[in-house]
């Protein structure tokens, strides 16, 4: 018998940004390069041309769909570029951490199904998890954003993600570096969740410093509650 067979957790869902990869890529995006092209365009200094983008992100702020929509900003600003080439000039930044690979190939080894929930759209999930090699270990990829029109992960969004992949409140675990979108929405809604806490600062049952922790944190909470 399989080892994942003596414990009904099928399904785990994983955070993006913070959690695979780190926000290199995110904060080179926004804050460097779309400043940038917006400097050149104006022909002003790029410090200038930062500050007035990082007061236009805010007078939307983040709580708006508009915030994450990468398309919406091009226009606003009229900065005529593809998000493809956007891309590829701040790929460089995009870094995994460094046990995630094996952790995932370690986690689907043992026949586990893996999916990505992130707030981050669509075409910012799948560059960065195709440019680090990881996507193949990924059964599905879902964006809060692009998927299901929220700016931040709810109850809705989780019963959503696992309505679709089938599975049960108790078949499916949720790891993420947001306490509150990527634990306590998640528990609140009866499933098992870890809040990953790369600074070691947090501790407890369900607090994870790095994803080589996950397999046996998840084995010894389906032994737990089996007893």
């Amino acid at each position: 018998m399989k080892s994942n067979d003596q414990r009904m957790i099928d399904l785990i869902s994983f955070d993006l940004d913070g959690t695979l990869v780190d926000k290199s890529f995110a904060v080179e995006v926004w804050l460097e390069e779309i400043p940038r092209i917006y400097a050149e365009k104006w022909k002003i200094p790029f410090e200038e041309a930062r500050n007035v983008i990082k007061r236009e992100y805010d007078s939307v702020g983040d709580g708006k769909l508009e915030w994450y929509d990468l398309g919406y900003w091009l226009r606003r600003f009229d900065l005529r570029v593809k998000f493809r080439e956007l891309f590829e000039r701040c790929k460089p930044a995009i870094r995994t951490y460094p046990e995630v690979p094996e952790t995932l190939k370690d986690l689907k080894g043992e026949g586990f199904r893996l999916v990505v929930l992130t707030n981050a759209p669509r075409e910012f999930a799948l560059f960065q998890l195709e440019a680090t090699g990881i996507k193949k270990y990924f059964d599905r990829i879902f964006s809060s954003f692009s998927d299901f029109g929220k700016v931040k992960r709810s109850k809705e969004t989780y019963s959503r993600v696992l309505e679709i992949c089938g599975v049960s409140i108790p078949q499916a675990v949720h790891v993420g570096d947001h306490f509150e979108h990527d634990y306590l929405v998640p528990r609140e809604l009866g499933m098992l969740a870890f809040y990953l806490d790369r600074s070691g600062k947090t501790h407890g049952r369900f607090i994870l410093r790095d994803l080589s922790e996950l397999k046996g944190r998840i084995f010894e909470e389906v032994g737990n509650n089996s007893c």
